[in-house]
């Protein structure tokens, strides 16, 4: 996390004080803490001044690390009392209150949190009457993962070592699948067929080991599933020969942390001409778009061009039929940082421009459930602070695994 970063956004947006509060699950404070495992945490950054975290006192050791920080106990805040009031909107304000008093908080305030609900609504009318001076801005955006979208080198170096793991790992799995009985499907030595269950647990096993988690889960899906873009598979399906299989890996590093997503289509045989054509015609879109990821560019123009493309192949896109289920139905691409969607997105809507710091997705496809085949390839890039594009994944894009 970059305080200057932070600082930025909320002149930005002219807010003189940030407040986030929650457990650190919560991607935003996460992020703000620097990665500190907190059951509940309240943050507090006023322009121009160190960031404030009150935390409990037994995770005092747990935020340690930010020395640049004040950080204080619960136990200094007095709000043990609250336990006694029975009112949760009442006990809401006067939390709230203490917070405001003690930090002399004043003008401009943003507040975030990893749950806001009816009394949440309730807390904030009452607050506004009692704090008539104090203006309780009203942004679209979570300003926290505007912070969020612009990542340091020790960021990227995080997501690409996560990115080396992850396809370390699937080809510890392509390469077992090679060893196995292609008869009617695939199956092991003793003749049992090796499902799409079996595959994911193998493939989870060497995530583990390599200190990763299929914290969001993973896509393996063949034939008429591969062709539903966010069909997981059907885990007691048996995996077959002659068509696509869809490998859509998104892991975190082990206990919160940086994603890589990446998506790679084999076919372990001849899946057909058809087949063929079409994914030798998404592997050139996709090296196109790829080409196209550079600093400044609209990423709503890579998506233009890929529709283009597309729909000059004689391809359905939702440009031309906002209702269609085939064809290139999918939006081209997304931010992967400690979420594994988040800025920026490009899609035909996106205001969104490519800058300095950007890690991004590259993942057209084609969808056919009704022919049934699909297939998707997925490459994480990112810009580098000299303004370059850089991608680490290796992984090959030959469809045909012989």
């Amino acid at each position: 996390m970059d305080i200057k970063r932070v600082e930025q956004i909320m002149e930005k947006h002219g807010v003189d004080v940030m407040l986030v509060m929650g457990s650190t699950k919560f991607n935003s404070l996460y992020y703000l803490t620097r990665g500190a495992n907190l059951g509940y945490a309240v943050f507090i950054k006023k322009l121009r001044e160190k960031p404030i975290l009150v935390h409990f006192d037994m995770e005092r050791d747990n935020v340690a690390h930010l020395t640049d920080f004040e950080t204080i106990p619960y136990s200094e805040m007095g709000l043990r009392e609250l336990a006694k009031i029975k009112d949760p909107v009442e006990s809401g304000v006067k939390r709230y209150s203490i917070f405001f008093e003690k930090f002399n908080i004043r003008g401009n305030i943003y507040m975030l949190s990893d749950h806001f609900d009816n009394n949440m609504v309730l807390i904030l009318d009452e607050l506004r009457k009692k704090y008539p001076n104090l203006n309780f801005v009203k942004i679209q955006k979570n300003l926290v993962t505007e912070v969020r979208r612009h990542k340091t080198k020790d960021e990227i170096d995080r997501i690409k070592e996560v990115g080396k793991k992850t396809q370390e790992a699937l080809t510890e799995l392509l390469e077992y699948m090679k060893t196995l009985t292609r008869d009617n499907g695939i199956l092991k030595k003793n003749g049992e067929p090796f499902t799409i269950g079996m595959a994911k647990s193998f493939l989870r096993m060497e995530l583990i080991k390599r200190n990763l988690l299929d914290a969001a889960g993973m896509i393996i899906a063949q034939g008429r599933d591969a062709g539903v873009p966010h069909n997981s598979g059907n885990d007691n399906e048996p995996m077959r020969t002659n068509t696509t299989i869809v490998f859509d890996i998104y892991p975190q590093e082990y206990g919160g942390g940086y994603f890589f997503d990446m998506t790679r289509t084999y076919s372990f045989g001849d899946p057909g001409k058809e087949v063929v054509q079409c994914y030798e015609d998404l592997r050139e879109i996709q090296e196109e778009a790829l080409n196209a990821a550079r600093v400044g560019t609209e990423a709503k123009k890579i998506e233009e061009m890929v529709v283009d493309y597309f729909e000059s192949k004689g391809y359905t896109t939702l440009r031309k039929d906002e209702k269609a289920q085939e064809g290139y139905i999918h939006s081209l691409g997304h931010g992967v940082g400690i979420a594994v969607h988040e800025a920026p997105r490009l899609s035909l809507y996106s205001d969104d421009v490519l800058e300095k710091g950007d890690v991004f997705t590259i993942e057209p496809g084609l969808y056919y459930p009704s022919k049934g085949f699909g297939m998707r390839i997925e490459d994480t890039v990112y810009i580098d602070e000299s303004g370059e594009t850089h991608n680490p994944t290796y992984l090959s894009k030959e469809l045909v695994i012989e």
